[in-house]
């Protein structure tokens, strides 16, 4: 039996990127799936076309999380159309690459509103059907939040805000049944690259520190949430599995070296 036999997960941002494979993956182990999307009604019937190939029920919700009853009628079509909710992953996001010094308010808000804001109220909307069945939730954060990575300044801050949410979350959650961890990712090839200014830098840099494993696809976040939300993880709360393909784990010595000692600095052993 697959895991997620007889479960139902809810994937916000599940037209495309991360929030699409995972809605795909979590498929294939057994669950029914509902995906919200905010425009890309083509890419949300394709996901949903390859949920009901896989044999498993899905449903489509379009909608603004960001307006004031977008959560709460997002989870109502949940309760309506399947009467419970088992996983619940908010993967809807947005990337505004944009150098702090030119930053904008209406920016900054933007991505507060969606990664941090959105992903409170659908949680809080979500709570009574999680909490009957003692379900699971996955957030999606970033190494963003403790690294800097410059023009990612909107998103990396509201990323450190979830961060701290997930321990609040986790630790008061837990007492209902409720387990609650996120997946810090690296950067993940799903567009994001090609609308960033440095973009070709970063993928030279990325293609050199993950060598063996090479950049993320989305779905190779997929089966980290996928575990997360199951049975196997059950003792793990609270935390946030890092998945950078080893990006953020120290440095890289030779450039160090040569931006310390200029271009032309030798190395002998």
């Amino acid at each position: 039996m697959s895991r997620f036999e007889g479960q139902v997960a809810l994937v916000t941002g599940g037209s495309r990127g991360i929030g699409a494979a995972v809605a795909r993956y979590l498929a294939t182990e057994g669950a029914d799936v509902v995906i919200s999307y905010k425009e890309q009604h083509e890419l949300a019937a394709a996901v949903v076309a390859d949920i009901e190939a896989a044999g498993r029920q899905a449903l489509s919700v379009a909608g603004d999380l960001t307006a004031p009853r977008g959560p709460r009628d997002l989870l109502k079509a949940v309760k309506e159309r399947f009467g419970r909710l088992d996983i619940l992953v908010p993967a809807a996001g947005n990337a505004e690459i944009k150098a702090l010094e030119d930053m904008d308010i209406d920016t900054w808000q933007r991505s507060f509103a969606i990664h941090l804001e959105a992903v409170l109220q659908t949680a809080q909307a979500a709570h009574p059907m999680l909490k009957e069945s003692a379900g699971r939730v996955v957030l999606l954060s970033a190494v963003g939040a403790s690294a800097a990575f410059t023009g990612y300044a909107s998103v990396g801050a509201a990323k450190a805000g979830l961060e701290s949410l997930l321990q609040y979350m986790a630790s008061e959650w837990i007492k209902d049944g409720i387990r609650v961890n996120a997946v810090s990712c690296g950067t993940v090839d799903s567009g994001i690259l090609e609308r960033w200014p440095i973009g070709g830098r970063v993928r030279t840099f990325l293609e050199r520190k993950t060598v063996g494993v090479g950049i993320a696809q989305p779905e190779d976040i997929a089966p980290i949430v996928a575990f997360l939300a199951s049975p196997e993880s059950r003792y793990i709360v609270g935390q946030s599995i890092v998945a950078d393909g080893g990006v953020t784990l120290g440095i890289d010595f030779e450039q160090w070296v040569r931006q310390a000692y200029g271009q032309d600095a030798t190395f002998t052993s």
